[in-house]
């Protein structure tokens, strides 16, 4: 499920309406992330159980660093935490590419090795939810957060369907948070909520959607374009790339502010920076400062 699909504007007037009417945290948790795990299930239903694996894994070595006596013990829970982690997410992105990059290498010194490619289809979200988990890990070892003991919260904060797709890659500090708050009906908050998805909706939908059409274009008949054409083509594509994922961003900020749920604004006008280090400090912010954190 996509947030410019039919299925999505069925689905969420749903998910606000049931969400409002439960009382209490626990119900109202329990539902978003039934709800978060349907709209994920949506697109491939196995690949739930991918997600689930990350969810408990996480949650289990988080528990086990906080109970850990000796320094030692808590870097290695770490490490097996992040091995593993980054193992699925290594094999589900990059193992064909790897084995294609071995094959040829052996060549060069007379090896011939013969791997069929592994017929791997990547879950979307995987790079997302997989830092989210492991951020909160990280902050839970460095003692910046304590473990969450309550698994349904956490394991909603990993899923959260607004993120779960495209990001922004949000901290425990700031999502998992206001999982734990009740979150009262704030019709401010809904309107803003609503207006900052109808933006988000014109940048992937109208100029995106339009910007593609003289892309597409022109990067599948190069030969026959002229060099204004591509020139033209290469400059529209700058603007459809940031639309398409800017405005998907605006989506997920929006859907989230409808439900109560504040996350971190993830582009801040980026071709209006000064360098390229400016350039990085507005593009994608919740990847680069994952990395610098």
């Amino acid at each position: 499920m996509l947030f410019n699909s039919l299925e999505f504007i069925l689905f969420f007037p749903i998910v606000c309406l049931v969400y409002y009417l439960l009382p209490g945290i626990k119900g109202r948790t329990i539902f978003l992330l039934l709800a978060s795990y349907y709209f994920y299930m949506s697109w491939n239903a196995k690949y739930a159980l991918l997600l689930l694996f990350s969810t408990v894994l996480t949650y289990s070595c988080a528990r086990l660093i906080e109970k850990a006596e000796s320094a030692k013990s808590r870097k290695v829970f770490l490490i097996l935490c992040l091995v593993l982690q980054l193992g699925i997410l290594f094999g589900m992105k990059y193992l064909n590419f790897a084995v294609s990059l071995l094959s040829r290498f052996l060549l060069l010194l007379h090896v011939e090795l013969t791997v069929p490619a592994f017929d791997i289809v990547l879950p979307v979200g995987i790079s997302f939810y997989t830092f989210q988990a492991l951020s909160y890990v990280i902050d839970v070892y460095r003692k910046e957060e304590p473990a969450e003991k309550n698994f349904l919260q956490y394991a909603l904060y990993v899923s959260f369907f607004p993120t779960i797709l495209s990001g922004p890659i949000e901290r425990s500090k700031n999502l998992l948070m206001q999982i734990r708050q009740q979150k009262r009906l704030n019709p401010e908050k809904i309107v803003t909520g609503l207006l900052i998805m109808a933006f988000g909706y014109f940048q992937k939908l109208i100029i995106a959607g339009r910007a593609s059409v003289m892309v597409d274009h022109v990067y599948q008949n190069p030969d026959s374009s002229s060099a204004l054409q591509i020139l033209l083509a290469v400059f529209l594509f700058s603007i459809q790339i940031y639309c398409d994922f800017g405005g998907y961003s605006m989506l997920a900020l929006g859907a989230a502010k409808v439900l109560g749920f504040d996350l971190t604004e993830n582009f801040r006008q980026p071709y209006l920076a000064v360098s390229i280090q400016d350039f990085w400090r507005r593009w994608h912010i919740s990847l680069s400062t994952w990395f610098r954190d």
